[in-house]
């Protein structure tokens, strides 16, 4: 018996021996598990983070201005510098939230949607930032990257300060606002904006091109300008190759692009979606928009918003829900037909469980979150 096994031993390590080197052999073939090993570093275009560097106030190395000029932009940088470690305290504490609550499903995520969002990069990518695609829309310009020959002085500076400074003071844009701030003589659109705060968090560009929208709702190239920008990007030190896509559009029932609908019907369900929401001006609370609300219900795995989103109610059966903070009537900007009762409810009923939120993100202050977890066969 002690034979027996001394044998059955020794095959068994002949077996391992000869067994690990084609195991090692087959993944040095295999160009898949070669990628999983080392993946190839990413570069960033030069020129174009040149000037997001630039303009977010990080760097002045290689742009060519007068002595004028120079003084004003370090102005300008201490200014931006201050609004930002205003921003950067509150997404600090959104993150350590997420990290921690949204552990179940943060790394699950890899498309963000984000309807209503101007020109806000930073609070989708610090929520989720492993997903591989994010999708922006709202009604303002999409404009174009920074060009070769970049404007100094104080205008243009002055410009792109007005652009950041209610959204790096109250985490969100001011609507009315940004029709005069991200489309004028200095700033065109919405990209130089996405950009310049991409430098901000350190991220690298890759590309940028102008997009548009085929009959079928694919998307293929401008040629020009178009109504769409794609971004590739990626984290300074990782090489994880992302993607953003702003959409310049109207998502009203009525007047929303026929293109554009046939994109989210056929994009969304191919993706594990989040979808996020913030200071979105309670227009899904409205009869004209009812078509957004309703993809965002039907396809969505998970939503994260304010209680300017998609109301409650429409939640509530396909979801499981927690809440965050503090549950206020809406400003009086707003009517009454926003103020949520179902919600204000569940709130007090809910109170012992209720979590808190330490920071401001929308409109009131204290703020609100609601996390929605879709529920298992819904």
């Amino acid at each position: 018996m002690k034979t027996s096994k001394l044998t059955a031993t020794l095959v068994l390590v002949l077996l391992a021996s000869a067994i690990a080197p084609s195991c090692r052999q087959l993944s040095q073939n295999d160009p898949s598990a070669t990628a999983r090993d080392a993946l190839k570093p990413l570069k960033g275009d030069e020129s174009i983070n040149r000037a997001t560097r630039f303009y977010a106030g990080i760097s002045k190395d290689g742009i060519s201005m007068t002595a004028a000029d120079a003084q004003a932009w370090e102005k300008y940088s201490a200014e931006i510098k201050r609004l930002l470690d205003i921003s950067a305290r509150t997404r600090a504490q959104c993150d350590s939230l997420a990290k921690k609550d949204f552990s179940d499903f943060r790394d699950s995520v890899d498309m963000v949607f984000y309807p209503f969002s101007g020109a806000d990069f930073l609070y989708p990518v610090t929520i989720f930032p492993n997903a591989d695609t994010y999708v922006l829309c709202g009604l303002e310009k999409a404009g174009s990257p920074f060009g070769a020959t970049l404007k100094t002085g104080y205008a243009q500076y002055d410009s792109y300060r007005k652009a950041l400074l209610s959204f790096l003071n109250r985490s969100y844009f001011i609507t009315k606002d940004m029709k005069n701030d991200l489309d004028n003589e200095q700033l065109d659109g919405v990209c130089p904006v996405l950009t310049m705060l991409m430098a901000t968090d350190g991220y690298d560009i890759i590309s940028i091109e102008n997009m548009k929208l085929d009959s079928s709702g694919s998307l293929v190239k401008a040629g020009g300008s178009g109504t769409v920008v794609q971004c590739k990007f990626f984290k300074q030190g990782t090489s994880h190759e992302q993607t953003l896509y702003y959409f310049s559009c109207d998502v009203n029932n009525d007047r929303m692009d026929p293109n554009f609908r046939k994109y989210l019907l056929s994009t969304l369900p191919k993706h594990n979606v989040a979808t996020y929401l913030k200071a979105a001006s309670y227009l899904m609370h409205m009869p004209g928009f009812t078509h957004i609300r309703d993809y965002i219900a039907r396809y969505s795995q998970w939503v994260v918003e304010d209680d300017s989103g998609v109301p409650y109610s429409c939640l509530a059966t396909d979801f499981d829900i927690t809440l965050y903070g503090v549950y206020k009537r809406p400003l009086m900007v707003f009517t009454d037909k926003c103020v949520q009762h179902d919600l204000d409810s569940l709130y007090k009923a809910t109170a012992a469980s209720v979590k808190p939120l330490p920071f401001r993100i929308g409109y009131n202050n204290p703020s609100n979150w609601l996390c929605a977890r879709r529920k298992k066969g819904k």
